[in-house]
């Protein structure tokens, strides 16, 4: 492939190749040239170019803990569960229609999540009540689980994620009143049907809350925009990115699709070392501290010297994947921005350790836009 062909015809040819898709969970734009080479690299790109030409697909990434699914199944009982009892094989795991039934799923597997249980036992009622009529599972985040009661600047301040985000909400809008006197509230952003395999299955629910009435102990939180937000891109930066992308697009995917180790290991190497710059606040030299990082990873002698191997060959491809990295990263961090900005007047509000005022992130296009050095560094360094 001639390196000078246009984005569209990369585009074109790379679609046509075989995607690695981890799904269940919502990636970083930039992260798509580890996870799904070149080809992910364009998605990443038209993604965010979407997103800045369609800013009403974008919602508030809630900064709830611990995630939920609960709804009624074909035959109409209700069940509470989280990701993993969805997915498990079987749908054992689906199969837990009251808060002693989810309580005796722990026991089995020899598990006490402590306080969860308590909370699934208080919410229950109010989730079936919500999603009474309806059939399907609603996947959302916990946020608060006690009733609410103003601070001393008359607002709500409540904590989900110990790790993450402080938010606080004035009481009298109307995200305040839904929380006002309830017992727990829930952030719901995506839809599964009866007949969804797993969670890769889910739908987004565009900021509303589905077909959830907001009629029990439990506030359903809608993750809308106060007010779809007017971005605009940078022709430069995205220019940059199409560049390298063509540039470097045909070195990625050899580079990507041809290592000597397994897939999903070999896409750990890079998604590991990103988070552990992120953990150490230094985004500067990935490619020269990528090869000090490959140094100390353990694995048998024989495996790293084919990836030494690997990597000196790929070295045009290893350069590009990082390059192409950043400019996508300071694309979307141009976006996370102008995102910030338009949540200043949301009645929701939220801090970081440190006080500095700032959302978790915003979703668009499936895939998350958050500001890694802010929220994302807070969160890696509390684990």
């Amino acid at each position: 492939m001639n390196l000078t062909e246009s984005l569209r015809e990369l585009t074109d040819k790379l679609s046509k190749i075989s995607l690695v898709e981890a799904k269940g969970h919502l990636d970083h734009p930039e992260d798509l040239v580890f996870l799904r080479d070149a080809p992910g690299a364009v998605e990443a790109l038209n993604s965010i170019i979407n997103t800045i030409e369609n800013p009403r697909n974008v919602t508030i990434k809630w900064d709830g803990y611990p995630a939920l699914i609960f709804g009624h199944d074909a035959n109409g009982r209700f069940s509470i569960m989280d990701k993993h009892m969805f997915n498990k094989a079987g749908g054992t795991g689906r199969q837990v229609y009251s808060p002693s039934d989810f309580i005796k799923y722990d026991a089995d597997r020899g598990v006490n999540r402590g306080e969860l249980s308590r909370i699934i036992t208080d919410i229950w009622p109010g989730l079936e009540k919500a999603s009474k009529g309806t059939k399907g599972y609603y996947w959302g985040d916990l946020l608060f689980s006690n009733t609410l009661v103003p601070n001393n600047q008359g607002v709500y301040s409540f904590k989900a994620n110990p790790n993450g985000i402080t938010y606080t909400v004035n009481p009298d809008s109307d995200i305040g009143k839904l929380m006002t006197n309830k017992t727990a509230g829930v952030a719901v952003h995506q839809f599964l049907n009866t007949d969804a395999a797993t969670t890769d299955d889910a739908q987004s629910l565009n900021g509303t809350i589905g077909k959830l009435k907001n009629n029990s102990n439990v506030a359903i939180i809608p993750s809308a925009m106060p007010s779809p937000p007017a971005l605009k891109a940078d022709a430069r930066l995205v220019r940059k990115a199409q560049n390298n992308i063509s540039k470097y697009g045909p070195a990625i995917q050899e580079l990507m699709t041809t290592a000597p180790q397994a897939r999903n290991t070999f896409n750990g190497l890079f998604t590991t070392f990103i988070n552990q710059r992120i953990r150490n606040g230094d985004l500067k030299n990935l490619y020269s501290e990528f090869t000090k990082y490959f140094e100390t990873r353990p694995m048998t002698a024989s495996m790293k010297q084919k990836l030494t191997d690997h990597l000196r060959k790929n070295k045009e491809g290893l350069v590009g994947a990082f390059t192409v990295w950043v400019d996508l990263y300071n694309l979307k961090q141009h976006i996370v921005h102008q995102l910030n900005k338009a949540a200043e007047s949301s009645p929701v509000q939220g801090y970081l350790q440190d006080g500095t005022a700032s959302q978790e992130g915003f979703v668009a296009n499936g895939l998350k836009f958050v500001d890694r050095l802010g929220f994302s560094r807070q969160n890696l360094q509390g684990r």
